[in-house]
């Protein structure tokens, strides 16, 4: 054999060992690779594993009711899925080091829900599909389980936090403790909503269902209830109080996405809403300006005596301050005192009275709007919760069509009235609250 025969061989063979030694690397780091891959699976479970172990040790030691639903609730919702993709177990492992540690502002203890600063998770078997759903349930401020209380429903945006049930559950625990005084009057539901869906269908029925689910153990006051949400929970606000406006004391539009099909903003959802007082806020330079504006215009034409509209210089951000003065704007009504609450007395075929008043509740003045069909002579009087007579504010005067009095109220105590329009045998009467 020649020398340059022998030389290719060797080359050959050189050739060869390099490419077994290449292949033998790869071969090892994809052992390698599967072995830690499989070492953080392991760690993943454990850590899922200890995290519904901590929770089923809190609930069998937990002699708090509410502490030991909160409990069973986060389980419920992780028992629920199917199985844990990578994003779930992620979540879930920090979740368990927040308990664990405290970062959670020690999440292991009743006293933090009570102080507001984490929200417990109400769960619950929805009826009508049997798919385990739930909410963030903030306590009001010095909480007493056995009084009544308002409800707030706050309807989050288009979030990609909720695009995930185990990330929108897990949310408060791997962020900083809540300071918000906003809602603190009553009980305050966050509801999931099954994530993206515009609280529309099966997302809408949720709302419905969390409320349900909070009445079924707590009490709530039915004549404050309380709707408000952001961009896309502006929208479902605004659409679901459209359909339930007996339900509703108030309502808040926080740069609402008003425009998404269907379209809602329009003459005959503006006089269903005619009677529910409505707070929107949206920035300056946000594109949903005008939509909002639109819609507050139509609930004014329509009759609503209860409106406000605030802007602020920004775009479509949502900032607490903004929340806060929207839910003191909002407290301020109950449902059973702004409502005209006409009752018919006498002549009830005479239904064309209508009295009622504004701003309601009131401080100083107010003004009296009555009206009627026909020509004829009215007297307008106040009276007490009692039925006791206060005195007359319109005594002998024609009415026919709309009519406006003003009314001084600073000489009443604060309390509630009926404002009672009397013409012939009919009898219509207002309420009207007097607050200092």
């Amino acid at each position: 054999m020649c020398f340059r025969c022998l030389n290719i061989n060797l080359n050959h063979m050189k050739l060869k060992v390099i490419f077994c030694w290449v292949l033998m690397m790869i071969i090892y780091v994809k052992a390698e690779c599967q072995e830690i891959k499989l070492k953080n699976s392991e760690t993943s479970i454990d850590y899922i594993q200890a995290l519904k172990d901590t929770l089923g040790s809190l609930s069998e030691k937990a002699d708090n009711a509410f502490f030991k639903m909160h409990c069973n609730s986060i389980l419920a919702v992780i028992n629920s899925k199917y199985s844990l993709n990578l994003a779930d177990s992620t979540f879930l492992i920090n979740t368990y080091k927040a308990f664990i540690n405290g970062s959670a502002a020690n999440a292991q203890n009743m006293s933090t829900y009570l102080q507001r600063k984490l929200p417990l998770i109400l769960s619950w078997v929805s009826p009508t599909d049997r798919t385990v759903s739930f909410s963030w349930l903030t306590l009001p401020k010095d909480w007493d389980p056995e009084s009544k209380y308002p409800l707030y429903i706050q309807l989050h945006g288009l979030w990609s936090v909720a695009s995930n049930s185990i990330e929108y559950m897990t949310y408060p625990y791997l962020h900083s403790p809540s300071n918000s005084t906003s809602f603190e009057d009553g009980y305050l539901l966050s509801p999931w909503g099954r994530g993206n869906f515009w609280y529309k269908g099966i997302a809408e029925t949720d709302i419905r269902e969390c409320m349900e689910a909070l009445e079924n153990i707590l009490l709530v006051d039915p004549a404050r209830k309380y709707l408000s949400g952001h961009s896309m929970g502006g929208y479902g606000a605004w659409s679901i109080a459209s359909k339930s406006p007996d339900t509703w004391a108030a309502l808040g539009i926080y740069a609402g996405a008003l425009w998404y099909y269907p379209y809602l903003v329009e003459e005959s959802i503006a006089q269903a809403l005619k009677d529910v007082p409505t707070y929107f806020v949206c920035g300056t330079n946000d594109g949903l300006l005008e939509i909002n504006q639109t819609a507050y215009q139509l609930l004014e034409d329509a009759g609503n005596w209860h409106l406000q509209f605030i802007t602020f210089s920004g775009g479509h951000e949502y900032l607490e301050q903004n929340v806060k003065n929207m839910y003191l704007w909002m407290r301020q009504f109950v449902k059973r005192d702004i409502t005209t609450d006409i009752i018919h007395t006498g002549e009830t075929g005479q239904s064309g009275f209508r009295i009622r008043c504004h701003p309601n509740p009131v401080t100083t003045t107010l003004d009296i709007v009555y009206s009627g069909k026909a020509n004829s002579v009215v007297n307008i009087s106040i009276y007490d919760m009692q039925g006791r007579f206060m005195e007359d504010v319109v005594r002998g005067a024609e009415i026919s069509g709309e009519h406006s009095i003003q009314y001084d109220a600073s000489g009443l105590k604060p309390g509630i009235y009926f404002i009672r329009l009397k013409s012939g045998n009919a009898t219509v009467d207002s309420k009207m609250v007097v607050i200092r």
